[in-house]
């Protein structure tokens, strides 16, 4: 019994000692196969990590879908990629079953379809069948030439492993299908479906799946455009569907010519994309319409025929939406592919000198400015000066309208709608350049911080380089109630409902522009044109409730542009495509009245309320609770209505031979010209009377006045105080007494 025990105990611990080396065994296989997986995982394959991250096409779709660009990689290749859960299941299974029937069931390397495939060939006595798995594929396209020899083999069969080591078969799959080779400068089952069969992936039919599936075995033989009858027959073959079908498919093959539509706000967008270093998407949604961008297109065309002989070589349009100031139409120039006039610049975003288009955003600053009392500094019944004047120190800026005409007392309103240039520089003169260039850092015209300020009253007449899409961004606040796209306040809700009631006011235009006007719209709209000093720029902006658009056309070379002055025919294109949109989503409802302010009868001449001795009178706003004098300016006199100016008023006047009276005595003796330390430039040294400098001075009590030069009487004057000096190097006084009254000036004449 005692020996049984014995035996039975030794022979279980041979068992036990059995199982222990097994599972060592077992344990050294497992660690083995983690430490091989862990070598195909991690060991260093950089062609491979090459192939996964390879530039791919990126796809802009405007905001409907339709296809604007695909963009092209190396050599105009199309490389498109769609994630493997968009790519349609019988597109997946008809490439499985041509290319590696067995993929989910084999680790990269497929034994069985490698011994079917080499007693095939060894049969045939030549190569009639290959054994590369869709990974093995894979490796051969990160490592593309090269002798094929045994060694060669043997890394593309390791490598296989180590790629799937590192992805699922699911990722597998779509690198393949998002990378495969189809020739016809195109990689990839979406740039394929696109480039054989004008199509999206979604859009395949059976017959056409099949076509394409069977090119990447051999794509000079079986490319349909070039081959359909191959293609067809090899489709056949494998899918088992009818012949004759699969031929038409293939003959209706035609190599696909790729969209290259809005260039110049794509190539905005992929400089955006690059900015941001986030990795470039595979397709952007944009916000634009080809609807609308090509509208637009064909009035730019339109303008630029009638513009024939006006050296206008470039045109620019942007249009957005109010809501959120997204892009609906980007031109960045008439035509991309005129190389002779720089097509490819974007005068969108080039800087431009926008002339009077800037003139709302300094208008609209004035009628936010209140004075020291809170009353609005300005309003559409203040009257300007739109006489020769001069403005500044020591660097004089005497502007002119663009007509050369000056207009004497002019309202605000019909200075702005009218687009004049001396009340303008008279506003900007009083508000300051500091403040102005203030507003508009806060417009978002980022263009002007550096250079703004040496504008200096230029800026009044947009002398100051800024961009079309800052203009059209800008010009936006006004039919959205002074607020900019994020719901910033800019300008006051009243300051920017007046600015639309004055730039959609056809009267108010007719000084400066007549009673025919091109934007003359029939829906509530707002328009602003300019034109640059030296006639290189033409711009026109334009607005309703829902869009705001913008119109540059001149050329890039400097040149300027000939014919008419004025912006006509960037005001037409911007109508136009105003036009376009509004017919689609009609905004009928007029603008908003200002809340704080009211209508009351003024004269329109004065500004002030109207008497009975005016002889007209319009109806204007007039803030709630400011009391507005009586006009002054018209008397009954003798039975007779006379007409009495303020005395800045006295050269014009004279000037436009108005006979009329001044009431000089209204304001002190004051010189008007020249300003306190000018400087002047003489020919020669001596006194000269054709060399001369012209002194206008006004007011006083007196209709005589003495004029004393460095201190010594040089002449008496009468009404009106313009008289000149001869010029003399050296600094100079000049005295002016008038009664009671002196008023005197110092300059310099070098």
């Amino acid at each position: 019994m005692k020996r049984l025990f014995v035996t039975a105990a030794q022979e279980a611990l041979a068992a036990l000692r059995g199982i222990a080396k097994k599972r060592k065994i077992l344990l050294a296989a497992l660690a083995a196969a983690a430490a091989v997986h862990l070598f195909l995982r991690l060991s260093p394959y950089p062609e491979f990590s090459r192939l996964k991250n390879t530039e791919r096409s990126v796809r802009f779709y405007d905001n409907s879908g339709i296809l604007l660009q695909a963009t092209a990689v190396e050599n105009g290749l199309r490389r498109e990629w769609t994630d493997i859960e968009k790519i349609p299941a019988k597109v997946k299974k008809a490439f499985l079953k041509a290319e590696d029937r067995r993929f989910y069931f084999h680790l990269g390397i497929d034994p069985i379809s490698a011994a079917a495939a080499a007693i095939q060939n060894a049969r045939a006595k030549r190569t009639v069948r290959g054994a590369s798995t869709i990974t093995m594929q894979l490796v051969k396209m990160a490592s593309p030439g090269g002798q094929r020899s045994m060694a060669k083999k043997i890394g593309e069969a390791l490598n296989a492993l180590r790629i799937e080591a590192r992805l699922s078969k699911k990722r597998i799959l779509e690198l393949y299908l998002n990378s495969v080779p189809f020739g016809q400068n195109c990689e990839g089952v979406t740039s394929a479906a696109r480039t054989f069969f004008g199509k999206e992936l979604s859009g395949l039919t059976d017959e056409e799946v099949a076509c394409l599936a069977v090119i990447p075995r051999r794509p000079g033989g079986y490319n349909p455009i070039q081959k359909p009858e191959e293609c067809a027959f090899r489709a056949a073959e494998l899918f088992g569907l009818d012949y004759n079908s699969l031929l038409k498919t293939a003959k209706a093959a035609g190599s696909f010519r790729y969209p290259f539509e809005m260039p110049h706000y794509i190539e905005r967008v992929k400089k955006q994309i690059k900015t941001s270093k986030k990795k470039a998407p595979f397709e952007v949604r944009l916000s634009a319409s080809l609807e609308v961008q090509k509208a637009a297109e064909r009035y730019i065309k339109e303008a630029a025929k009638l513009a024939r002989g006006s050296r206008i070589a470039n045109s620019a349009l942007l249009l957005i939406d109010n809501k959120d100031n997204s892009v609906l139409a980007w031109i960045g120039n008439s035509d991309w592919f005129d190389y002779s006039h720089s097509g490819q610049i974007d005068g969108v975003l080039s800087k431009i000198q926008p002339g009077s288009s800037m003139k709302p955003f300094l208008y609209g600053l004035a009628l936010d400015t209140m004075d020291k009392d809170g009353r609005p500094l300005f309003s559409p019944a203040t009257v300007l000066p739109d006489v020769p004047q001069e403005f500044g120190g020591q660097k004089i800026y005497i502007p002119e309208n663009f007509n050369n005409r000056f207009n004497g007392p002019v309202r605000f309103r019909i200075a702005l709608a009218s687009s004049l240039n001396v009340p303008a520089v008279f506003i900007l003169n009083k508000l300051g350049v500091d403040a102005y260039l203030s507003k508009l850092e806060e417009l978002g015209f980022e263009s002007l911080k550096n250079g703004g300020r040496e504008a200096d009253l230029g800026l009044a007449l947009g002398a100051g380089e800024v961009s079309l899409y800052e203009l059209v961004n800008a010009f936006s606040v006004w039919t959205r109630d002074g607020r900019d796209a994020s719901g910033k306040q800019i300008y006051s809700k009243d300051a920017a409902r007046l600015i639309c009631s004055i730039l959609s006011d056809k009267d108010a235009r007719a000084l400066g522009f007549g009673y025919r006007q091109v934007f003359q719209t029939d829906y509530p709209s707002i328009f602003k044109t300019g034109t640059s000093s030296q006639y290189q720029n033409i711009t026109a902006l334009g607005s309703t409730k829902n869009y705001t658009v913008g119109v540059w056309m001149g050329n890039f070379s400097g040149q300027t542009v000939m014919g008419k002055t004025g912006s006509s025919l960037p005001a037409w294109v911007a109508k136009k495509t105003l036009d376009f949109l509004e017919e689609k989503n009609p905004a009928s409802e007029p603008f908003p009245q200002p809340e704080n302010w009211a209508k009351a009868k003024i004269c329109p001449l004065s500004g002030s309320l109207a008497g009975k001795d005016c002889p007209n009178f319009v109806f204007e706003y007039v803030k709630k609770g400011v009391s507005l004098a009586p006009c002054a300016w018209h008397k009954a006199e003798g039975g007779q209505r006379v007409t009495v100016y303020p005395p800045e008023y006295q050269r014009w006047l004279l000037s436009e031979k108005i006979a009329a009276q001044v009431d000089h005595s209204s304001l002190p003796l004051t010189i008007t010209s020249p300003k306190n330390d000018s400087v002047f430039y003489a020919r020669s040294s001596s006194l000269s009377q054709t060399e001369a400098i012209s002194v206008e001075a006004i007011g006083g009590t007196e209709d005589t006045a003495q004029v004393y030069y460095d201190n010594f009487l040089l002449l008496e004057t009468r009404r009106p105080f313009v008289f000149k000096l001869p010029t003399k190097k050296g600094k100079h006084v000049c005295q002016v007494v008038c009664g009671g009254q002196s008023a005197q000036v110092e300059f310099e004449v070098k």
